[in-house]
């Protein structure tokens, strides 16, 4: 069973906030219609051409769906798409801003035909207030909203390398969706959501707010150390590897020191006998730490702390990751097989007992055109004349 076998999703989607969470609501089951410019797609076709000439970023976001080309500045392209919308359960578009209203095809006028629909619209900033109309990518956001200045090394700023943004507008797109569609079942009632980027960073800055509001405090770079922990991070090893390891409790730090480090004076000096001591004085803790650390290999340290039951683990590179035992373990690389050949990918990670995923392969541009059409009512003849008028 999955859990969203007959909700049609319609999508009008670039990039990767609003692709990924139309994918994760494919993944459970929903049928999501992608609707692309003729002749050009969405923009994340085109990033590169890696897998068998489709791009990375396509391969990610947009499997499980159907991709059809639709002219929307077309009257005929407007018609087909209210006929898409009015079937519908979800809307979903991230385009620039005021694009969708320009169109005759935002909330109000799919509303018109469709009165329980759930429009879901991804943006930057919102579509109102002081930045409504500013377009916004991932880098961008990470400035916007504090990420660069706080990671990175104490003498350069720096980007997360993820799209770490644009998923989070995904996630909380697909959250916001499934609440949507809860709510309309006990109700009866469809109703227009808007998700930010920029709203939704800022709920993911965590303990920093209060560290600024309580102690008047920003957080400087730390580079692998942690902002508010320590020690704590990666430290590198005799051995030119590293040890990752995470003291979160003060019985941590006491294993540390005797039994890991064999150095139980830390544990008693009144400059680290707690954690925000440590924190303040972490310019003369964290060299002694790493000192000690780089006198043996990542083996000995692994073994010593396993044995003292301190959170401890590898520091990877991406190929390490994807054949690393506990990936293989939860069985979460698998492949589609397509055209040209399989295609690996991760699963989506969340293990139910009842629930199944459903995985097919990302679609060619406009592939289900014609298919989609003739489910709407359309006659061959119709949808000839589409295409020869550059319509679909």
């Amino acid at each position: 069973m999955q859990a969203l076998d007959d909700v049609t999703v319609v999508s009008l989607e670039s990039g990767i906030s609003a692709p990924l969470c139309t994918r994760l609501l494919g993944d459970f089951g929903a049928e999501v219609i992608k609707v692309e410019r003729p002749g050009v797609g969405d923009v994340n076709r085109h990033w590169d051409s890696v897998v068998y000439g489709d791009s990375s970023a396509h391969a990610w976001v947009d499997r499980n769906k159907l991709s059809v080309e639709l002219n929307l500045k077309s009257d005929e392209g407007k018609e087909i798409f209210h006929d898409l919308a009015e079937e519908a359960d979800v809307v979903v578009q991230n385009y620039s801003p005021g694009v969708v209203e320009r169109l005759d095809v935002g909330y109000e006028d799919v509303k018109e035909i469709n009165d329980d629909v759930i429009y879901l619209n991804v943006s930057g900033y919102g579509r109102d207030g002081p930045y409504s109309d500013r377009k916004a990518y991932d880098m961008v956001m990470q400035g916007e909203t504090g990420l660069i200045l706080m990671n990175g090394s104490p003498d350069a700023p720096a980007k997360i390398p993820l799209s770490i943004c644009d998923i989070n507008a995904g996630m909380y797109g697909a959250m916001s969706t499934l609440l949507a569609l809860f709510h309309r079942e006990r109700t009866g009632d469809g109703q227009e959501i808007d998700v930010t980027m920029f709203g939704g960073m800022l709920s993911w800055l965590g303990y920093f707010p209060h560290k600024y509001w309580h102690n008047d405090e920003t957080p400087d770079r730390v580079g692998m150390r942690h902002h508010l922990l320590t020690p704590y991070g990666p430290h590198e090893t005799a051995d030119d590897q590293y040890i990752n390891f995470a003291i979160l409790s003060e019985p941590h730090w006491e294993a540390l020191c005797t039994e890991v480090l064999e150095r139980p004076e830390l544990a008693t000096d009144e400059r680290f006998d707690a954690n925000e001591k440590r924190v303040e004085n972490r310019d003369v803790l964290e060299p002694e730490i790493e000192s000690i650390i780089a006198e043996k290999s990542r083996d000995y340290w692994a073994e010593r702390f396993a044995e003292a039951g301190i959170p401890w683990g590898d520091v990877n590179q991406l190929d390490e990751v994807l054949d690393y035992p506990q990936t293989e373990h939860l069985d979460l690389v698998k492949e589609l097989e397509t055209e040209d050949g399989p295609v690996p990918y991760v699963e989506n990670p969340i293990d139910f007992e009842h629930l199944e995923y459903q995985q097919e392969p990302m679609p060619d541009l406009g592939e289900h055109t014609d298919a989609v059409l003739e489910s709407l009512g359309y006659s061959d003849d119709e949808i000839e004349a589409l295409h020869e008028d550059e319509v679909v």
